[in-house]
């Protein structure tokens, strides 16, 4: 069985599973923005049909500065590119045949991007029995000999965060042993603290944050994301770059939507609220949920460690998709990860759950 390697596009997935996709079935497997895109771009939807009749702007100038502005750092400190996916892949090239450690179980497109450029693979394993949080003494000697280390934080598909003082300490041992580490912060904005490291950059020249702004404005077909960094390395980074890799739509939405401030805090607040219900709700029906801070959990029957494909199959049957785990290293299918959406999905997936739970 050749399942997806991502969520979304669920008829895929299901179709590897050999089912049918239900009418009116809701993608759980899907880490956007169950509030949906900004008010501003439906209000301005009509206004973006003359940016798909010129070229676009190669270097993305008034989105960079404009994110350049909100972060508090200089413009070529920026590189934007065509969703997180394309800027990982520029990454990996620029290191390849390097060795790199990868804290997992994470996003795969780490490990299939350095692959592709014939890097060397380390892996560090995170466990549920440590609340999914990495053992900073051991991480700091799995440091040494590597060339660079890809840590997602928030984590994907725990949803778990790492102390400050904890990631000052691995940034310092990479510094000291010239290891580049890649932050990924793809869904940093719908924590209600601030978890970010892009004021440490200064601080640590070996730090480089990736970035997205499809998940928090719920446009992932437009494909866009960015990276933070010291400016030599967004130079090396942009030498690999195809011309106009960011096009002008995309360039346009996603400048108007980092302008609405108030779709951002509203989102915090709604996720944070409807998480604290879910996880509650699903712990009395027999579930444990990964301790999340973001809009996704890994979750399993309490109590059990076995290939979760029979509660997958049921889940689909009953017009919820799930994202299966088969691929996240560590995980092996033992869990599922799901996606905080709308109160109503959110009590459509309680029912099902409580009905598998419920089975003779």
């Amino acid at each position: 069985m050749s399942l997806p390697s991502h969520g979304a596009n669920p008829h895929y997935f299901v179709q590897a599973m050999g089912l049918q996709l239900p009418e009116h079935a809701i993608d759980f497997s899907e880490n956007v923005n169950p509030l949906g895109v900004p008010r501003v771009v439906r209000d301005r939807w009509n206004q973006y049909i003359e940016a798909i009749t010129t070229y676009p702007d190669p270097h993305a100038s008034q989105l960079r500065e404009k994110l350049a502005n909100d972060l508090n750092v200089s413009i070529d400190q920026l590189i934007v590119g065509n969703g997180a996916a394309e800027l990982i892949l520029l990454i990996a090239n620029y290191f390849r045949k390097k060795r790199v450690l990868i804290v997992e179980p994470t996003f795969s497109e780490y490990r299939d991007a350095c692959l592709t450029y014939d890097c060397e693979i380390i892996r560090y394993q995170l466990l549920q029995e440590s609340s999914w949080d990495i053992q900073v003494e051991s991480l700091l000697e799995a440091i040494n000999g590597v060339d660079i280390l890809f840590l997602c934080h928030p984590n994907n598909p725990t949803g778990t965060t790492i102390e400050r003082s904890t990631l000052i300490q691995v940034f310092s041992r990479a510094r000291e042993k010239n290891v580049t580490v890649i932050i990924d912060e793809a869904f940093y904005d719908f924590c209600t603290e601030n978890v970010s490291v892009i004021p440490y950059i200064e601080e640590f020249h070996n730090l480089v944050v990736l970035r997205s702004l499809t998940k928090m404005y719920a446009i992932p077909s437009l494909r866009l994301g960015y990276v933070v960094a010291r400016k030599e390395f967004v130079s090396e980074l942009k030498k690999f770059q195809q011309p106009w890799s960011v096009n002008g739509m995309a360039q346009q939405v996603g400048l108007d939507c980092i302008s609405d401030e108030e779709h951002a805090i509203d989102t915090k607040t709604f996720i944070r609220e409807e998480r604290k219900r879910m996880f509650k709700l699903l712990s009395d029906i027999g579930y444990e949920v990964s301790p999340s801070v973001v809009n996704f959990y890994l979750l399993k029957p309490k109590g059990t460690n076995e290939d979760l494909t029979p509660l997958i199959t049921f889940l689909i049957r009953n017009g919820v998709i799930p994202r299966h785990t088969y691929n996240f290293l560590g995980l092996e299918g033992k869990y599922i990860r799901l996606a905080i959406k709308t109160r109503q999905d959110n009590d459509l997936l309680l029912s099902v759950l409580e009905r598998w739970s419920q089975r003779p």
